[in-house]
């Protein structure tokens, strides 16, 4: 589950365009569904391995009869265990560095915009005005760098990508992923 969670904090810091588009509920909802059917897989067969609970007549109970340790079986689960808690926190440190140089990007060289009519075009723009114009927000005509640009109406439905605010809230909450999933490790690690 840990490792799931890190695989999207990372799909929606580092390629939010692929996370707002391709993961919708369902498919949430489906990487829910797989790894806890994962997690009972593993977890199950013990409880209900055949000829491991019998009956007792003198005692008149069920016992669980444990079945010969094997060495084997620990080290298996101490691997995979260990393997995903590794693979998640690469994961963690890969979003880490990703947001650390995202940090470091050095500021765009500031161009005068051009404007006649509030629209302001040309080299400097930020696209502010082309951005408030596509929200609804533009009063006149079309401004000149959005002409070749085809609206589409029916965008109530669709989620917008990550603004700032979003993207920092994202940043924390892969922080404190990060933190529970290293304290979870340390803490089972002399396990």
């Amino acid at each position: 589950m840990l490792f799931c969670i890190s695989v999207t904090r990372y799909l929606a810091i580092a390629h939010h365009r692929f996370y707002t588009k391709r993961l919708t509920f369902w498919t949430c909802l489906a990487v829910i569904c797989m790894v806890w059917t994962l997690s009972v897989a593993m977890a199950f067969p013990p409880v209900l391995d055949v000829g491991t609970y019998s009956f007792i007549r003198e005692e008149d109970q069920c016992t669980f009869q444990h079945r010969s340790f094997r060495a084997n079986d620990s080290l298996g689960f101490m691997l995979l265990l260990a393997l995903i808690l590794l693979a998640t926190q690469l994961v963690y440190l890969k979003l880490i560095f990703f947001v650390h140089d995202r940090r470091k990007m050095k500021p765009v060289q500031f161009v005068a915009a051009v404007s006649q009519n509030w629209t302001f075009h040309g080299p400097g723009a930020s696209g502010q005005a082309a951005a408030n114009w596509l929200a609804g927000f533009g009063r006149g005509p079309t401004p000149p760098t959005l002409l070749g640009i085809r609206q589409n109406a029916n965008t109530t439905g669709r989620r917008r990508l990550l603004v700032l605010d979003e993207f920092k809230m994202e940043k924390r909450i892969s922080r404190m992923f990060y933190i529970m999933t290293f304290l979870f490790l340390t803490l089972w690690g002399p396990y």
